[in-house]
């Protein structure tokens, strides 16, 4: 355990862009498994993907709770990052990590809901608002019940006050992002799906692991962040699949 973690440690850019990769592989992957015709018709994978996001978190919320392993590997990690992280990319990730403020996402989040209200989408609208406040609403609940401590961290690159788990830029860019990516492949052309979900599926993942790399999340803070989000956001879809199809042309048929 502490070999991984001092190895992680020395070639923090390396896990950087190989973590971003793989996620976005992934998702694209997963994305052509898919009909490409019709690629938000079922309910099916929203809760699959709710009810698998949410068990990993509850997991890893369980295994910080009772001291397990998991802890002992992310002090570990902070700790060898502490003292091998370059000051260039600290300052870096410093400016890249504003990607996923909360202030700059509640922006986002804000245009993409009174733009969908202004497009008559009210129901959208309203989902984006849901799936955005409430995700955020989730998360500092989720804070002020596990209360845990943040990493130690002096590089001075970053100042961040407030509870650790799980990690509210995780969290956060997950439903924004995660959303934007949603209406992106329900408006583009079918092409462009797969692209669209790889690249949301990399800056998320980038987000996340420059948390990590600037000492001021632990990695299941991270983790923990991307699955609670990412249940949520599920739950929200199925939801409004279950409640409301909307017409053919907004999942991009007439743009094919």
């Amino acid at each position: 355990m502490e070999t991984v973690a001092h190895w992680a440690a020395a070639y923090p850019l390396l896990i950087l862009l190989v973590i971003s990769a793989a996620a976005g592989g992934v998702v694209g992957g997963l994305s052509r498994r898919h009909d490409a015709r019709s690629p938000l018709s079922g309910q099916g994978a929203y809760w699959s993907v709710a009810g698998g996001a949410g068990v990993t978190f509850l997991l890893i919320a369980v295994a910080m709770s009772l001291g397990s392993p998991l802890v002992r590997f992310d002090n570990l990690l902070a700790a060898a990052l502490g003292q091998s992280m370059p000051s260039w990319l600290l300052w870096m990730l410093s400016w890249f990590t504003f990607l996923g403020n909360r202030n700059l996402l509640a922006l986002i989040a804000s245009a993409l809901t009174l733009w969908l209200w202004w497009r008559g989408e009210r129901a959208t609208a309203v989902l984006c608002a849901v799936v955005t406040g409430g995700g955020g609403l989730l998360n500092m609940a989720m804070k002020h019940t596990f209360e845990r401590v943040r990493p130690e961290y002096v590089h001075g690159y970053v100042h961040e006050v407030g509870w650790s788990f799980p990690s509210g830029h995780a969290s956060a860019s997950m439903a924004v992002y995660g959303f934007a990516c949603y209406l992106a492949v329900r408006m583009m052309p079918v092409r462009w799906h797969h692209a669209c979900l790889a690249g949301g599926a990399m800056l998320i993942a980038a987000i996340g692991v420059s948390r990590v790399l600037l000492q001021v999340h632990y990695l299941s803070d991270v983790i923990a962040g991307f699955a609670l989000s990412l249940a949520w956001l599920s739950l929200c879809l199925g939801m409004m699949r279950r409640w409301y199809r909307p017409r053919a042309d907004d999942v991009g048929h007439r743009l094919r």
